[in-house]
């Protein structure tokens, strides 16, 4: 089984466990390395960009690192964030300076005010955002694009989390021309960064009940070189920190990965499958 989870959430943003207690579950559980990625900024919500502080999110991950500074033996703890998309970049570059991390997420969740993986009632109101939701995932694609050229993340969060209301494929078909289009386009702008994608386990926890990126997404990632980063997008208590790591290294396999990414000091190292 794969023994690291780079994304894993706390008592900081969005999670219901502390840094210390995570790190003892993902311990207990007999993970070799964590890295604890709290949103960035948080909260994300309302939303509204107006009622975000950056400031506040940036003193409470270095409280995080003192916290958990040297304390721990046996498993590699990496200092790590979730970076929203916003379309002004250079605001979390500027709030992202100073913060001593291992490793950046880049997440996008929210777009013109829709928040696309907050409800399904949520998602379905991008179509009157945006027109239809084959606008809404153009922009949505495009800002992950952004994202991945910025030079601001190491790897893209859950690359098609915009399936995740999508179980039996009641909103949409993967197997469209535009959907695919729109998903090889992305693909396309991150090889041509050094920017990783993650695979995801969330998603078997959610409607969909599938692992992000879909296999066949995951293998033309492979075919174009772009390297892989693995997380569980841990949240609960009653979740496991490893859920569904075996599942990904399944995926992994089929999609002819040999190997995926840890991150140190924003470096990426590779780690071969078993």
């Amino acid at each position: 089984m794969i023994r690291w989870n780079l994304h894993a959430h706390t008592v900081v943003s969005d999670g219901e466990l502390t840094a210390g207690e995570l790190v003892r579950r993902a311990s207990e559980e007999g993970l070799d390395g964590l890295a604890i990625t709290d949103h960035f900024p948080y909260p994300c919500y309302p939303i509204t960009w107006s009622e975000v502080d950056w400031a506040s999110s940036q003193k409470a991950l270095a409280k995080q690192e003192d916290e958990l500074s040297g304390r721990y033996s046996g498993l590699a703890v990496l200092a790590g964030v979730e970076v929203e998309f916003i379309d002004e970049l250079d605001l979390p570059a500027k709030w992202l300076h100073g913060l001593n991390l291992d490793f950046v997420l880049g997440g996008v969740h929210l777009l013109d005010r829709w928040a696309l993986d907050w409800s399904e009632e949520e998602f379905l109101r991008g179509r009157g955002i945006f027109g239809s939701l084959e606008r809404a995932f153009e922009r949505y694609f495009e800002a992950v694009v952004k994202l991945a050229e910025s030079g601001l993340v190491d790897s893209i969060a859950h690359l098609d989390v915009v399936k995740k209301y999508n179980a039996d494929e009641k909103h949409f078909s993967e197997k469209s021309e535009w959907y695919r289009e729109l998903v090889m386009n992305c693909l396309r702008g991150i090889a041509k960064t050094d920017v990783a994608m993650e695979v995801s386990t969330a998603g078997l926890r959610r409607p969909v009940g599938a692992i992000y990126p879909s296999q066949w997404i995951l293998r033309e990632a492979r075919d174009r070189g772009i390297r892989v980063t693995v997380g569980t997008d841990y949240h609960k208590k009653g979740e496991k920190v490893t859920a569904g790591l075996d599942s990904a290294d399944e995926a992994l396999r089929a999609a002819g990965y040999e190997s995926y990414l840890i991150f140190e000091k924003r470096r990426p190292i590779s780690v071969r499958l078993g």
